[in-house]
């Protein structure tokens, strides 16, 4: 079983990386910058670990990996260490996350079975996957732990549509992120980097698009609901800075995990609300992927709303704590 095996691997290689990491230098340095919450040094090598599982696994199962696949999220892995090492100008970050979107459309679904339109929309949906996923990586185990239940509910609608080779894929990519989430959570020996969040979201993105290919228009409202976590804060994050004036990529410890972790009094207890949330969201995705289309757009909606009525009062804490 994918999962099974990409678990065990990355249980493995994440000491691994880590200890590369601190070898090299590639680390997230402590500094009196406010959005650090670590009081050590701490590797950003853990997205090779979990990409180098999820390859590793698919490969020991005999399944075919395309050269685009591994170009694609190696390629995006790479930009992300890149801007870990140096931080990178905003447009390179886009046009490299671009390239490897377009590799990753291209070899995994094709034009020629959604179309030059949906294929363009792929490569945006990937690329913002990326920057969601990477929005979200500000607390020990959050990304990682979210990205490994969304994956878990992908694999599930991936199943309902016959979709054999991206089921295991979002088998794999899960198993993964949870073995590397056991070294992941507080107190975090290894973080996922930009890297890893870039190669996770875009990942998590390419999966949705496989489903919604082969599922239609219910595989694709289903698969936004099992990435809604991901959805709901880059929404909030955008809106947050538009009010403010500051650049999208500025950051703040103002995301409603922040916020949760000051009302609940424990980063840890954030983590395992999110984790819950994201656990829902992922069960209504594949509820849904068992619904005829008429009823799946009512219950996502419905989902939305309750997102969103969460979004709204954290919106409110929000506006006290920076009128503070």
């Amino acid at each position: 079983m994918p999962f099974l095996i990409a678990f065990g691997v990355a249980f493995v290689l994440t000491p691994v990386a880590r200890r590369v990491g601190l070898a090299a230098g590639l680390v997230d340095r402590v500094t009196t910058d406010p959005l650090k919450i670590h009081s050590t040094q701490v590797s950003v090598l853990g997205g090779a670990a979990v990409v180098g599982a999820a390859f590793l696994a698919l490969v020991a199962r005999g399944e075919h990996v395309s050269w685009q696949l591994v170009v694609g999220v190696l390629a995006v892995l790479a930009l992300g260490m890149l801007d870990d090492a140096r931080p990178l100008p905003v447009t390179v970050r886009l046009l490299g996350q671009a390239g490897s979107a377009v590799l990753l459309v291209a070899g995994e679904v094709g034009s020629h079975r959604i179309g030059v339109a949906g294929e363009i929309g792929g490569v945006l949906l990937v690329m913002t996957c990326a920057n969601a996923v990477n929005i979200v990586d500000g607390q020990d185990g959050l990304a990682g732990g979210l990205g490994g239940i969304a994956a878990l509910g992908l694999a599930g609608l991936a199943v309902l549509a016959s979709a054999t080779l991206a089921s295991d894929q979002a088998l794999a990519l899960a198993g993964a992120l949870v073995g590397f989430v056991l070294w992941n959570v507080h107190p975090t020996r290894i973080f996922l980097g930009n890297g890893g969040a870039y190669a996770l979201g875009s990942l998590l993105g390419l999966l949705a698009l496989e489903v919604a290919d082969a599922d239609g228009w219910r595989g694709l409202v289903a698969s936004g609901v099992c990435l809604g976590v991901f959805a709901l804060e880059l929404l909030m994050t955008i809106a947050r800075r538009f009010r403010t004036g500051e650049a999208l990529m500025h950051g703040d410890r103002l995301h409603s995990y922040d916020v949760v972790a000051v009302q609940v009094g424990s980063r840890m207890k954030s983590t395992a609300i999110f984790w819950a949330v994201g656990a829902a969201a992922s069960s209504l995705g594949v509820a849904i992927g068992l619904l005829p289309l008429a009823v799946a757009v009512p219950a996502a909606l419905a989902g939305l709303c309750l997102g969103a009525l969460g979004g709204l009062r954290l919106w409110a804490v929000l506006r006290v704590r920076s009128s503070l």
